[in-house]
Protein backbone atom coordinates (compact mmCIF):
# COMPACT_ATOMS: atom_id res chain seq x y z
CA UNK A 1 0.00 0.00 0.00
CA UNK A 2 1.46 3.26 -1.09
CA UNK A 3 1.07 6.83 1.32
CA UNK A 4 0.71 9.76 -1.08
CA UNK A 5 3.47 11.78 0.62
CA UNK A 6 2.32 15.16 0.12
CA UNK A 7 -1.04 14.67 1.43
CA UNK A 8 0.42 12.91 4.60
CA UNK A 9 2.32 16.03 5.16
CA UNK A 10 0.00 18.59 4.95
CA UNK A 11 -2.44 16.10 7.55
CA UNK A 12 0.31 15.67 9.68
CA UNK A 13 1.54 19.41 9.64
CA UNK A 14 -2.42 20.41 10.05
CA UNK A 15 -2.27 18.69 13.22
CA UNK A 16 0.61 19.65 14.97
CA UNK A 17 -0.65 23.16 13.99
CA UNK A 18 -3.94 22.36 15.70
CA UNK A 19 -2.03 21.04 18.82
CA UNK A 20 0.26 23.72 18.90
CA UNK A 21 -1.96 26.55 18.74
CA UNK A 22 -4.37 25.24 21.02
CA UNK A 23 -1.34 24.36 23.46
CA UNK A 24 -0.01 28.31 23.16
CA UNK A 25 -3.56 29.51 23.56
CA UNK A 26 -4.71 27.60 26.89
CA UNK A 27 -1.03 29.03 27.71
CA UNK A 28 -2.09 32.35 27.75
CA UNK A 29 -4.70 32.43 29.37
CA UNK A 30 -4.34 29.48 32.07
CA UNK A 31 -0.61 29.69 32.63
CA UNK A 32 -0.58 28.66 36.10
CA UNK A 33 -2.85 25.29 36.02
CA UNK A 34 -1.24 24.82 32.13
CA UNK A 35 2.95 24.45 34.33
CA UNK A 36 1.16 23.15 36.93
CA UNK A 37 0.23 20.19 34.54
CA UNK A 38 3.51 20.43 32.16
CA UNK A 39 5.21 19.99 35.76
CA UNK A 40 3.28 16.96 36.74
CA UNK A 41 3.53 15.11 33.30
CA UNK A 42 7.82 15.19 33.28
CA UNK A 43 7.64 15.68 36.99
CA UNK A 44 9.57 18.83 37.38
CA UNK A 45 8.81 20.03 41.03
CA UNK A 46 9.17 23.88 40.40
CA UNK A 47 7.87 25.23 37.05
CA UNK A 48 6.17 27.87 39.06
CA UNK A 49 8.90 29.87 38.89
CA UNK A 50 8.94 30.28 35.55
CA UNK A 51 5.80 31.76 35.05
CA UNK A 52 6.72 35.29 35.52
CA UNK A 53 9.57 34.75 32.28
CA UNK A 54 6.90 33.35 29.75
CA UNK A 55 5.26 36.15 27.71
CA UNK A 56 2.98 34.35 24.96
CA UNK A 57 2.24 37.35 22.18
CA UNK A 58 -0.06 37.13 19.15
CA UNK A 59 3.99 36.99 17.38
CA UNK A 60 5.63 34.50 19.03
CA UNK A 61 2.23 32.00 18.58
CA UNK A 62 2.14 32.80 14.40
CA UNK A 63 5.86 32.47 14.71
CA UNK A 64 5.70 29.04 16.75
CA UNK A 65 3.02 27.75 14.16
CA UNK A 66 4.68 28.57 10.79
CA UNK A 67 7.72 26.95 12.06
CA UNK A 68 6.45 23.98 13.86
CA UNK A 69 3.79 23.60 10.32
CA UNK A 70 6.82 23.78 8.35
CA UNK A 71 9.05 21.38 10.07
CA UNK A 72 6.24 18.69 10.47
CA UNK A 73 5.64 19.39 6.76
CA UNK A 74 9.19 18.03 5.70
CA UNK A 75 9.50 15.30 8.97
CA UNK A 76 5.86 13.69 7.83
CA UNK A 77 7.07 13.93 4.16
CA UNK A 78 10.17 12.16 5.16
CA UNK A 79 8.86 9.43 7.00
CA UNK A 80 5.59 8.69 4.39
CA UNK A 81 8.69 8.51 1.16
CA UNK A 82 10.72 6.42 3.77
CA UNK A 83 7.80 3.62 4.30
CA UNK A 84 6.82 4.01 0.28
CA UNK A 85 10.65 3.37 -0.53
CA UNK A 86 10.79 0.47 2.14
CA UNK A 87 7.87 -0.83 0.53
CA UNK A 88 9.24 -0.95 -3.43
CA UNK A 89 12.02 -2.84 -1.85
CA UNK A 90 10.33 -5.45 0.29
CA UNK A 91 7.70 -6.44 -2.26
Amino acid sequence: MRINAISFAITGAAIVCILYTSIALILKYLPGQTLKLIGTIYMIPKLDYLKPFIKVTPQAIATGIITHMAIAFIIFGLIASIYNLLQRIIK
